[in-house]
């Protein structure tokens, strides 16, 4: 068997080959636009060509980041549990990003292998299945077997990822500053490569489960666990966790009661999460990333993008919290600045838009926490979101445009969004009061 690597394996890594890809995107959903034009002109039905114009597009740009993998990929999962912001056709697209990903060949796989663990797969494990399990933005899964007989997932990254970080970081910086401002983006930008260098270290992955193991593994929650041996800053291999991703549960057609189990556990996970001591969270929370097991726990997987929050500013945003729920508006003043959402130097008008959009936002947030028992079977919470969006994109923001918030919540918005996502898709009544209620004693204990 040759171990050499196909054409449809070679990944861009440097700034020119991505750029071109992205340019080559942009002008395809241009066509399809204009073909939507065209279309409008003539009459019909003008939802219907809305729609078809957004299927296009998204379509259209998953199949161009599939073939940039990285960071691109991993923008794309973010907008595919972000539903407030992005058409419902698009979070529909984009939600590949999560499960569909074109894998590696098996022979790029067994080179990466071979050059990590010193022989070819075959050799190094019992079993060794070359067909991906699963494939997402970073790298994809391999299911095989130690030779002591354990069942392991073996994850391998793809070529070039760490080395397009900055590449596309690049990209994106550009395209944010046509619209905020050159150097209004740097400081998310740069918490998301400090993310990605850590997520791209299969060997700082392999101790972040250890630590979610040591903190959650319980009756509820499951994570695999690290084999040192056989990992590399590349390629980790783990114990393979068994069940079934949202998609395919859902499509079980499973009872109410199952549902409300499971989506208990997602929610007090995150809660037990958020309330811990040790400020950290498994910050990647979309549905590839949990698995549905037959004896009712819920499996998690993934630890490369894990967020360690500072002590003041996880104590402040619940300091927020708490302040939304009391309806106390000057307490919320106080959080607003010390998050750095009203910056000191707003002028009064940036200062009155700023406030009056967060406090709806906040409202959203603490409406599930008003009540002990939440149904999350509506989707209220998110139509609610998509309402602000003439707000966050209209005349008013154009005008009162920059980036707002301290850094850290580039991370406490996807585990919030993933959390909601999920909870909706459940359609799933939670007690939500131990969430809410641990949440409030920390910042009653300080």
């Amino acid at each position: 068997m040759s171990d050499g690597a196909t054409g449809n394996d070679d990944i861009p890594s440097s700034r020119m080959a991505r750029g071109k890809i992205a340019a080559r995107t942009g002008l395809k959903m241009g066509g399809n636009y204009a073909r939507y034009l065209a279309r409008r002109s003539v009459g019909g039905d003008a939802d219907a060509a809305r729609s078809k114009l957004h299927t296009s597009n998204a379509r259209d740009l998953f199949s161009e980041l599939a073939k940039l993998r990285g960071t691109a990929l991993k923008l794309a999962q973010g907008m595919s549990v972000d539903p407030a912001f992005f058409p419902e056709e698009f979070t529909e697209v984009l939600a590949q990003a999560q499960y569909q990903v074109p894998p590696m060949g098996a022979a790029l796989v067994r080179r990466l292998v071979r050059q990590q663990l010193g022989a070819y797969p075959e050799a190094v494990f019992a079993s060794f299945e070359p067909e991906a399990v699963a494939a997402a933005s970073l790298g994809q899964v391999h299911r095989a077997r130690l030779k002591d007989g354990r069942d392991v997932a073996v994850k391998v990254q793809y070529p070039h990822v760490r080395e397009s970080i900055d590449a596309d970081l690049s990209m994106a910086r550009k395209l944010a500053e046509r619209f905020v401002g050159t150097g209004s983006v740097d400081r998310y930008l740069e918490e998301v490569r400090a993310r990605l260098l850590e997520e791209t270290d299969y060997l700082q992955e392999g101790r972040n489960i250890e630590f979610f193991a040591a903190q959650y593994n319980d009756d509820r929650i499951v994570t695999p666990r690290w084999i040192e041996a056989y990992t590399t800053q590349t390629v980790l291999t783990m114990t393979w966790v068994e069940g079934v991703h949202l998609d395919a549960y859902l499509a079980s057609e499973p009872s109410q009661e199952s549902r409300d189990r499971y989506a208990q556990t997602l929610w007090d996970f995150v809660h037990d999460q958020v309330a811990a001591d040790n400020l950290t969270v498994h910050a990647d929370a979309h549905p590839g990333n949990f698995l549905f097991m037959p004896d009712g726990r819920i499996g998690v997987l993934d630890f490369g993008c894990v967020k360690r929050f500072p002590r003041a500013f996880r104590d402040d945003m619940i300091g927020l919290f708490s302040a939304q729920l009391d309806g106390d508006s000057k307490r919320l003043e106080r959080q607003y600045e010390a998050l750095d959402l009203l910056p000191a130097d707003f002028s009064d008008e940036q200062r009155d838009y700023f406030r009056s959009l967060l406090m709806d936002i906040g409202e959203i947030i603490a409406t599930p926490y008003r009540s002990d028992v939440y149904w999350f079977g509506s989707t209220e919470t998110i139509d609610r979101f998509r309402a602000l969006m003439p707000r966050l994109t209209g005349r008013e923001a154009f005008k009162n445009r920059r980036p707002v918030g301290s850094h850290h919540f580039v991370y406490v918005n996807r585990l919030v969004f993933g959390m909601l996502s999920m909870l909706t898709d459940l359609k799933a009544t939670v007690q939500v009061a131990r969430g809410r209620d641990q949440l409030l004693r920390v910042i009653t204990q300080d």
